[in-house]
């Protein structure tokens, strides 16, 4: 699929990409850096993460890379390229010349945390460095292009209905959602901001730009409805990983974030039952309004988080 005039513009200009995979415990998203060559967004990382043993397992993959007031969102197939898997080096013969272009504009675009290894290089460990390294093509099935909150334009086959639990009740009292985090993590995060939203749907991972917010004992994604029906999630309870981040335009060693894993409740704000003022107060506490806002509880089972090079996982309930 080749990449529309306008999609290239905000990749082109976007610093990082949310790339959200399948793992055998639901969705799991980060934000990585990346290029585009031959129509396919490159990314690279560590040859033991999580990515790289959810794609050999299952390669479907979906992400979202924003610029200002625009958003892209695809999904589409992941595909591998390790010097130290055979099973990989017909398809590296292959792609030789993209390979190279792809090499060339990824330490064209992402100069700058270049530079920021360069002065933490007595500290980046070892998986971090080029050696421990593996390449990975992106090939979008589907793309949308999202402008103010609006899904300005889409391509390929996207959406659905949003199904909505009938009910909404905001879990006010007990401990809350982040403070198992590090201290200084969880400071950092604070109780709202921006995020990205990955759930499974029907026709496979799906990330989405979202706003959050840390409201008692809640957590919450809340976006437009129109938006989340790009995900096309068949139920109203699925399995879903929000991520938070404040992320650095140069330096590894300052980016700071959290995810949190386990099971999403959607609530369509205009069609509750009861429960519609409560959800409508914590939507705009997360700066989403409008009639057609929907607000997802995050029932998390587990929280993963990094500060730099280091990171953890912390256990939820």
């Amino acid at each position: 699929m080749r990449v529309p005039p306008e999609v290239r513009a905000v990749l082109e200009r976007a610093d990082l990409c949310h790339v959200a995979t399948v793992t055998a415990s639901g969705p799991h998203v980060t934000p990585m850096v990346f290029a585009l060559a031959g129509d396919r967004l490159w990314v690279t990382t560590s040859r033991g993460s999580v990515k790289v043993r959810g794609w050999a397992r299952d390669p479907r993959v979906a992400g979202v890379a924003a610029h200002g007031r625009e958003a892209v969102v695809f999904a589409g197939l992941a595909t591998l390229y390790d010097v130290l898997e055979p099973s990989s080096w017909g398809r590296a013969i292959a792609e030789t010349p993209t390979l190279a272009l792809a090499t060339a504009r990824f330490t064209r675009k992402n100069a700058r945390f270049f530079a920021g290894y360069a002065v933490d290089a007595h500290r980046v460990p070892l998986a971090w460095a080029p050696p421990g390294r593996v390449f990975a093509d992106l090939r979008w099935e589907r793309v949308a292009l999202i402008r103010d909150g609006v899904v300005a334009r889409t391509w390929g086959r996207w959406g659905g209905s949003v199904p909505s639990r009938e009910r909404f009740r905001a879990t006010r009292a007990g401990r809350g959602p982040l403070e198992g985090l590090p201290h200084g993590v969880h400071e950092d995060l604070g109780r709202r901001g921006t995020g990205v939203l990955a759930a499974l749907g029907r026709r496979g991972p799906v990330a989405l730009p979202s706003a959050w917010a840390a409201v008692g004992a809640g957590l919450y994604a809340a976006l437009p409805e129109p938006v989340l029906a790009l995900a096309d999630l068949g139920t109203p309870t699925v399995p879903a990983a929000l991520e938070i981040d404040r992320p650095s335009r140069w330096r590894a060693r300052d980016m700071v974030g959290a995810m949190a894993r386990g099971r999403a409740e959607v609530h369509a704000i205009d069609r509750l039952a009861s429960g519609g003022r409560s959800a409508a107060g914590i939507a705009r506490e997360a700066e989403v309004e409008g009639d057609r806002a929907a607000l997802v509880r995050i029932r998390p089972e587990g929280l993963v988080w990094w500060r730099g090079w280091s990171s953890g996982t912390v256990a939820v309930g």
